[in-house]
């Protein structure tokens, strides 16, 4: 085995996640001229989870870190068997979001709620882009060390919003809950990329933004962490974890 890695979190890490599927959402907005974007945004986000919370497969999206807003837009095409009930049910939720959105603004029609539903979709595939210094940073540690990603999300927009950063060939290893059927904080995950980086845990660190998922999530697998903290308030119980704001900052903070 090699020494250390470095493990990377996806969305709101490396790539612009949730602030995209809002603006996604504002972009269907145009489709109804009237309507404020911005309130159109959360009706959309609130008929999307209270569907989502009462599906029959509410728990297991909980264990695998998927979204009410990533159901809009995956087809679940790709990922672990324990995932064909949600991919069956997910068929018919999304287009049942967009019809109780228009239900909720006294519209009925269904010819424009299956156009809000593929602009959505349209926005989601060509909008995730690097956050201000993840391209450089990646780049730099590739070759230096050993590098993975491990992410919770539907396989299919995964993988798809990973190719579109450029930096594939920078990672030795790609872990998504979606395909393994867990997900973060399960030590599972984390040591299934370890081990297909040939890395120890004691001597590799995570990187990532959701304390939970992320941070607590590599401290039970045995790793070391580092918080991406973008301004949020600092846990009480912060033990030895490193903290930054931003993904530009790592360099001066990961070890050699």
């Amino acid at each position: 085995m090699t020494d250390g890695a470095v493990i990377f979190d996806l969305d709101d890490t490396l790539i612009v996640e949730v602030e995209v599927a809002r603006s996604s959402l504002r972009q269907v907005a145009g489709l109804l001229p009237d309507q404020d974007p911005k309130r159109f945004e959360e009706l959309v986000l609130r008929c999307a989870r209270a569907a989502w919370r009462t599906g029959p497969c509410f728990d297991l999206c909980v264990d695998l870190g998927i979204a009410s807003w990533e159901g809009l837009w995956a087809t679940f095409d790709g990922g672990h068997a324990v995932l064909d009930d949600l991919r069956r049910w997910a068929a018919g939720y999304r287009p049942a979001v967009w019809r109780e959105v228009l239900a909720e603004l006294d519209i009925d029609d269904p010819e424009l709620a299956a156009a809000m539903a593929a602009r959505y979709i349209e926005a989601q595939r060509h909008g995730h882009s690097l956050i201000e210094g993840a391209d450089t940073l990646v780049r730099s540690l590739a070759g230096t060390r050993p590098l993975g990603l491990l992410t919770n999300g539907p396989a299919d927009i995964q993988r798809l919003k990973f190719e579109g950063t450029g930096l594939a060939d920078c990672f030795g290893a790609v872990v998504i809950s979606g395909e393994m059927g867990i997900g973060k904080p399960d030590p599972a995950v984390f040591a299934s990329t370890l081990e297909q980086l040939g890395a120890t845990a004691a001597a590799s660190i995570m990187v990532g933004d959701s304390w939970e998922r992320d941070v607590l999530g590599a401290l039970g697998a045995g790793m070391s962490a580092i918080w991406i903290a973008d301004g949020r308030p600092l846990p009480e119980e912060l033990g030895d974890v490193t903290v930054v704001d931003r993904i530009s900052e790592l360099g001066a903070v990961l070890p050699d």
